[in-house]
């Protein structure tokens, strides 16, 4: 399912699958074009296609519908896919950076859609897309991954207490950025958690708190 996502791909002219993998370091450093845009094409590409599916096959309210495509599109599931794939070393970067993050991987597989798109259009490549993310396998099998930072609201909201997360980005020794999200619940701090994006850390960091709060 997966080759067929690279074999689409690489089906792509040569100077698109180049500028995938462009990422904006390097192209700052040698003064080229760099995926952000068409990794931006692509993000709204893959939304639009995970969100098309469930339309059609997951008779669902739109909030938990929206949880679903969450799951899907996410920088941890995308970085999961980017890993699987095995693009990570075709990926070029700048000598600002010492090593590739999850969230640089995620970028690269939106990027990627980006540029199937423009070569193919939204109808070809859709298969390839909800194939590669085991989007109709992991539906049928109710396999549906917990948002934890919905759940941790829901719980909160529901015992009227107030939730709020404290957010720092911070510079790992080998250059990457991080962030840290410490999770507090009616002022007392409960957990923390580190991502390579905002929504990474504040997801592990609900996870941890809702695990607290249900041994109380």
């Amino acid at each position: 399912m997966k080759n067929n996502f690279i074999e689409l791909f690489e089906k792509c002219k040569d100077e698109l699958k180049d500028l995938a993998f462009t990422h904006s370091s390097f192209a700052n450093q040698h003064g080229v074009e760099s995926n952000e845009r068409v990794e931006f094409l692509g993000d709204t590409v893959l939304s639009t296609i995970v969100s098309d599916y469930l339309y059609k096959h997951y008779h669902k309210t739109e909030g938990k519908m929206t949880k679903i495509r969450s799951s899907f599109v996410c920088t941890e599931n995308l970085s999961k896919l980017a890993k699987e794939l095995g693009i990570e070393s075709r990926i070029k970067i700048g000598k600002s950076l010492t090593q590739i993050s999850d969230a640089i991987l995620a970028d690269t597989i939106e990027s990627m859609i980006g540029v199937m798109y423009l070569s193919f259009g939204l109808h070809s490549i859709s298969g390839a897309v909800l194939n590669a993310l085991k989007v109709k396998e992991i539906l049928k099998a109710g396999g549906i991954k917990t948002d934890f930072k919905s759940e941790l609201q829901e719980y909160t909201q529901e015992r009227k207490l107030k939730l709020n997360y404290e957010v720092e980005k911070y510079e790992t020794a080998g250059g990457q950025m991080n962030f840290r999200a410490n999770c507090f619940v009616s002022g007392e701090f409960l957990s923390y958690g580190q991502g390579s994006t905002k929504r990474e850390a504040e997801q592990n960091s609900a996870k941890l708190a809702l695990q607290k709060l249900k041994k109380k």
